[in-house]
């Protein structure tokens, strides 16, 4: 329910309470798990930063307005005693600490503060007052660091490190916030009635670069000779030395296109002021060939005899450098370099005739090139031209080529049929992943499965079990019938052969007085030792522990065998043994854990992390929607490109599908948004492969 002034204020401020409480809940479980990330803190030092930056929460939540002192200085007269009156130097390398932090995270930071302004109805808000902003967590440092009581340098040298790391990933936990915003139909506050984001004193901010095409042409354009003329309104080709040289160089583009390849390297120019002598390469004669082929060369203006003193030659090489970008990138099916080489003479013509082609992030001709690769995302970098994804998109190119000339309508036809294949080609992925959805199901009964598999080793300890037989029911086989109920099912034979053999070596401790049940024990013990080894196998118990249980075992069935009864350990409550661990601050040391659902000829492949509370799971908003594509990577470091088709409401978990895949994976949103803030996943469903292949080739280095 959005916060609106139409909704009486008694049922509006319950909303807002409980957006702010969920908002508090969320911030400080991230932020505690970034601290044990950054730092290997004791949890007492972990809670004395949570709290600090909680109290600075509430307090900026509960003000009304500030004045005075508290604005001067940047630290509210409650929080000014965290500094020594003595240790300026502690205090300023603070307030660098939080300046530092505001610097790298000021767009999403930024937007969270306009929405804290809407949902608090507080217009006067003070930027530097904002309830998530660094200067609360440059508090909770501050009284963390006190708390430790390391001295002066190694508190100086934890703040660099902290500051690093936390830099590089408050982004994601502010993103994660305006997503909980969003879900709970919080809006920004129009900038209008609040003043602009605070940038530090002395510092000048370069503004982002808006367009990485335009930049990129831009350099080229600098490095050109001197007293070469700008490029004017009408298009490249406008500057060219005259209209007649500017009709030959499409009709050289239009040879080469019918060619099919890249041209050959032209001769030196002279000095003759003729055309030929000036450009030759636009008169140079094409052979005929009966097939074209498109190999990943680009075309340069050197190749077309433009000389590097001709603004077009910044043009046409601008492009050159974003398909050499292109065809660098190593996760992208060759098969779609192929078509997008095919399209470099349709672009380049567009570039000649248009003026916009640069500058407009929407030329319907670099959309097409984004669209393509859309409709490619999730499709093998080795797939063959026969793949039915490359099949449409050779085609499209195809169709491009034949039917463009000068009319940019062509592109916009297109992109219209691209965009129906790529919505086409996502409803089926979505269709197909509802095969998954009962597997997903079974992964969300984790927590009922605890508790099931809890009952059962409790059951097996109230029989008076030694206690080295009870530690390892509690700490070992539990996790195994975890794995299996969760795996398999609890109607599974596997499921009912793991719970015999701990009944089978239960009554192997047993006296065996008569001769029967001596030969009989004989007989069972191989199976039970193999069972046991093959569980522990499972979980990767390190061999020491796996002998020495095997040892007390071996000692109780040979005392057993003499008719001498073991020493049974008291029973143990079921408090004692594992369970969920719901603290904010608990999530952090659990591991995730790689298995695998089957149901038939389906497989879920899972990446999970035990223990951790469903709740927090439910609350965690991910900066990733349903139906987007994700790049991500298993626990052994394979990297999958898979579409998002199905977030649990159960636990949060994300079911992931790619036809080429032939299985599914479900992914604990933990571990996703880790790899989002590590840079080890990305979103790529709205991502600008032109774009993006002229920021690589921006930020090249230059050739030495």
């Amino acid at each position: 329910m959005p916060i609106s002034a139409d909704l009486p204020i008694n049922e509006a401020s319950a909303e807002a309470a409980a957006i702010l409480r969920d908002c508090r809940a969320l911030y400080l479980k991230e932020l505690g798990q970034l601290l044990r990330e950054a730092e290997p803190v004791s949890d007492l030092a972990a809670q004395t930063f949570v709290h600090s930056a909680a109290a600075y929460f509430d307090e900026m939540v509960a003000v009304a307005r500030r004045g005075g002192f508290g604005d001067a200085n940047g630290l509210t007269a409650s929080r000014i005693s965290l500094v020594k009156e003595n240790d300026l130097e502690l205090e300023i390398r603070l307030g660098e600490f939080s300046a530092k932090l505001l610097e790298s995270t000021g767009g999403d930071l930024w937007r969270v503060y306009l929405r804290f302004v809407t949902l608090l109805k507080r217009p006067d808000l003070d930027k530097s007052d904002n309830p998530v902003g660094p200067k609360g967590i440059a508090s909770g440092l501050a009284q963390m660091c006190a708390e430790i009581g390391e001295g002066h340098d190694k508190t100086l040298a934890r703040i660099d490190r902290l500051q690093s790391y936390f830099a590089k990933n408050l982004p994601v936990l502010y993103t994660n916030l305006n997503g909980l915003f969003e879900q709970r139909h919080i809006s920004a506050a129009q900038p209008s009635i609040v003043s602009a984001p605070a940038v530090p004193a002395g510092r000048v901010v370069a503004p982002p670069v808006a367009n990485a095409v335009a930049a990129l042409q831009q350099n080229l354009m600098a490095q050109m000779p001197a007293g070469s003329e700008p490029i004017v309104a009408g298009g490249a080709g406008g500057s060219l030395f005259s209209q007649a040289m500017f009709d030959r160089l499409l009709s050289r583009l239009d040879e080469l296109e019918k060619l099919g390849r890249s041209p050959a390297a032209p001769a030196a120019v002279g000095g003759s002021a003729s055309l030929e002598d000036l450009i030759p390469g636009l008169f140079d004669r094409v052979p005929d060939v009966a097939e074209p082929e498109f190999p990943q060369h680009t075309i340069r203006a050197a190749t077309l005899g433009i000389p590097s003193a001709a603004p077009e030659a910044a043009a046409i090489d601008t492009l050159a450098l974003i398909f050499e970008a292109v065809f660098e990138m190593p996760d992208l099916p060759d098969v779609l370099k192929s078509a997008l080489s095919s399209l470099q003479i349709p672009l380049l013509k567009s570039a000649m005739i248009d003026a916009s082609f640069f500058a407009n992030e929407n030329h319907p001709a670099r959309i097409l090139i984004d669209r393509m690769a859309r409709l490619a995302l999730g499709v093998p970098s080795d797939a063959s031209s026969k793949h039915p994804v490359c099949v449409q998109i050779l085609n499209i190119s195809a169709r491009v080529r034949s039917e463009f000339a000068q009319d940019l309508s062509v592109f916009e036809r297109y992109v219209a049929k691209l965009d129906a294949l790529i919505s086409e080609r996502d409803q089926e992925i979505t269709q197909s992943a509802q095969a998954w959805l009962p597997l997903l199901a079974r992964m969300d009964q984790r927590t009922e499965a605890e508790k099931r598999c809890q009952e059962v080793i409790v059951d097996f300890c109230a029989r008076g079990v030694p206690q080295g037989v009870a530690d390892f029911l509690r700490k070992i086989w539990l996790r195994v019938l975890l794995k299996v109920w969760v795996e398999h099912g609890e109607e599974s034979v596997i499921w009912q052969e793991e719970n015999m053999v701990i009944d089978n070596l239960l009554w192997s401790f047993q006296p065996k007085v008569e001769a029967d049940d001596r030969k009989r024990l004989s007989r069972m013990l191989p199976a039970i030792l193999q069972r046991l080894n093959r569980g522990m196998e499972l979980l990767n118990v390190p061999e020491a522990e796996r002998t020495e249980f095997l040892d007390i075992c071996f000692s109780l069935q040979t005392a057993a065998l003499r008719g001498v009864t073991s020493q049974p350990s008291a029973t143990a409550p079921a408090s004692s043994l594992p369970t969920l661990d719901t603290s904010l601050l608990a999530a952090p040391g659990a591991q995730p854990e790689a298995g695998e659902l089957k149901a038939g000829e389906l497989c879920l492949k899972t990446i999970d992390i035990p223990g951790e509370s469903v709740l927090l799971g439910r609350l965690r908003p991910l900066p990733i929607k349903s139906g987007e594509w994700l790049a991500f990577k298993t626990l052994d470091g394979v990297a999958l490109l898979g579409r998002l088709c199905h977030v649990s409401t159960e636990s949060g978990k994300l079911l992931l599908c790619n036809p080429d895949w032939g299985y599914a994976v479900a992914v604990h949103p933990a571990v996703i948004e880790r790899q989002l803030r590590e840079k080890q996943a990305a979103r790529c469903s709205t991502l600008s492969l032109f774009n993006n292949a002229a920021e690589k080739a921006l930020n090249r280095p230059p050739a030495s």
